[in-house]
């Protein structure tokens, strides 16, 4: 699974949903021999299997209670290789907390993870409507919309970010090359050095500035900027010196 795909996942795993979206825990029908913070005890000690497993009998024992659900979906997602298990589970989860921001954006994950990057945007949109400040899911709509050919509904979102959280360089990036494709290149460069302002260093943002001036036709501000990327030159050690005989 790619890196960016697990980083969602785990952003999905820390971001607990608000307390307005939640529905009380249904009565059980059979109780089950763990609570849903034993089970993800169970994660958290590195046994998904285990911890699946007791998220489905929670899910058995009450399942109109969202929660084991979207635990449930997330864990299955990152395991990978049952997104429809996935899919059920959110179905679910939607439809008795449509209010719940977390149960729409790990449905926009489940709809990338099956190769549907339009209808995941639908669900990480559902998911930016019940909370604005959503930032996981404004980031993958600004990737998402940017990739499908919206460009203005890739700048809305990642220039939400932007405002939010200016020291977010990879937001910066991503910005940078919307408005360069948008045929902005004096707003795509305030967005690179912006980052290079908060990262003078990073070799990610010096060669994306160096690539920009390059594609700009400004070869002399390009060559500038790889130097900068050059370590600088050792310095001679002096030989020591013996003590004088005289």
């Amino acid at each position: 699974m790619p890196w960016v795909f697990l980083v969602a996942l785990l952003a999905g795993a820390s971001d607990a949903a608000e307390p307005p979206s939640l529905t009380a825990p249904s009565r059980p029908v059979s109780a089950p021999s763990a609570s849903l913070a034993d089970a993800l005890a169970l994660e958290a000690a590195g046994d998904d299997t285990a911890a699946l497993s007791a998220l489905e009998a929670l899910v058995a024992a009450q399942p109109q209670w969202e929660l084991p659900r979207l635990e449930a979906a997330r864990l299955l997602l990152k395991l990978g290789g049952a997104p429809e298990r996935a899919e059920a589970h959110l179905d679910v989860a939607t439809r008795v907390a449509p209010a719940n921001p977390r149960a729409w954006y790990l449905q926009g994950l489940m709809w990338e993870e099956r190769g549907n990057p339009l209808q995941a945007t639908r669900s990480y949109e559902k998911a930016v409507q019940h909370r604005a400040s959503f930032e996981e899911a404004r980031f993958r709509l600004g990737g998402l919309w940017a990739s499908l050919g919206d460009l203005l509904k890739a700048e809305l979102h990642l220039r939400y970010l932007a405002r939010a959280r200016p020291e977010w360089v990879q937001v910066r990036l991503q910005l940078a090359e919307v408005l360069e494709k948008q045929e902005r290149p004096l707003d795509a460069e305030a967005e690179l050095l912006a980052a290079r302002g908060f990262q003078p260093t990073s070799p990610l943002v010096l060669r994306r500035l160096a690539d920009f001036y390059e594609r700009t036709d400004r070869p002399q501000l390009a060559a500038k900027v790889r130097k900068s990327m050059e370590p600088p030159p050792e310095k001679r050690r002096m030989r020591a010196l013996k003590p004088s005989r005289r």
